[in-house]
């Protein structure tokens, strides 16, 4: 393994972990050890890899989780700012306003998209989960990618068969996944984190930007969309807009939504077989 790839699946492995530990303590000096190196050179390759300081990264993480909570929910302005981190509301509010330009209340209010997409919600078809599941944790091989979804879940999946395909894992036995972890009414498109993934029970080793995540189990809701997988979009907006609202469990942002795939094959050859369960985490 060559110096380069060494560091990304080191910063694969921070990125990780601080998904899965975003509310809690994340120094440098913790995520360096994570990665196991010293503090120093950790937040140098951090940098160079991702473009962002480690503090700058999960400032941003959590301070687009709070804007989603701003847009899609009533919490008080208050319980966000505590959810993200800050010990106060009016430090919330200072960072808040410099990362999205907007305070809170303000952002909450002005948001052109989403105030336009809530006018749509009377015209969008009521929708029920085809069934309520408790699953146990998926251990996966992925792949990541940035930018607008569309163009980085081709690439993801690109790279992906062709690791699939150079490790002879055999097919019939595989599961599909992805996770497009960020809303890009809230995130720049730039930043927008995509993940091809793949579970398997063949003895394979990472290669590559290939890496290991554990998604976590629990409660879920289940729906499941028959056709392409451009009409995804309508999906989420009756899922978030229609369902969740009314539902008597709540969202559980502590866990990524995620989509499970069936008929890929199909993608390039007859979109309508195409058979997709997206996966709701649910409290």
């Amino acid at each position: 393994m060559d110096r380069s790839e060494d560091y990304v699946k080191r910063i694969l492995k921070v990125l990780i972990y601080i998904e899965d530990h975003i509310e809690e303590d994340l120094s440098l000096d913790i995520l360096a050890k994570v990665a196991c190196q010293s503090s120093f050179h950790f937040h140098r390759i951090f940098q160079a890899v991702i473009g962002e300081t480690v503090h700058q990264y999960v400032r941003r993480l959590r301070l687009e989780r709070a804007a989603g909570k701003l847009l899609y929910t009533k919490q008080p302005v208050t319980e966000i700012a505590l959810d993200a981190n800050y010990d106060t509301p009016s430090a919330f509010t200072r960072a808040f306003k410099q990362c999205m330009g907007n305070s809170p209340r303000n952002y909450r209010v002005l948001n052109k998209e989403v105030n336009a997409m809530k006018n749509k919600i009377k015209d969008l078809q009521m929708i029920k989960p085809d069934k309520i599941e408790k699953i146990s944790d998926l251990n996966l091989f992925f792949i990541r990618r940035f930018g607008n979804y569309v163009t980085s879940s081709k690439i993801a999946w690109d790279e992906m068969i062709d690791f699939i395909k150079d490790n002879q894992i055999d097919k019939s036995k595989l599961r599909y996944f992805s996770i497009s972890h960020d809303d890009p009414q809230v995130t720049s498109e730039d930043n927008l984190r995509f993940d091809a993934c793949i579970q398997t029970s063949q003895r394979i080793q990472e290669k590559g930007e290939v890496s290991r995540q554990l998604l976590k189990g629990g409660k879920y809701a289940v729906f499941t969309l028959h056709g392409p997988h451009n009409n995804l979009q309508e999906m989420f907006d009756r899922i978030f807009l229609k369902w969740l609202p009314d539902s008597k469990d709540g969202f559980d942002d502590t866990r990524p939504v995620f989509c499970e795939h069936f008929n890929l094959d199909y993608v390039n050859k007859d979109e309508s077989k195409l058979i997709t369960n997206i996966f709701i985490p649910i409290s």
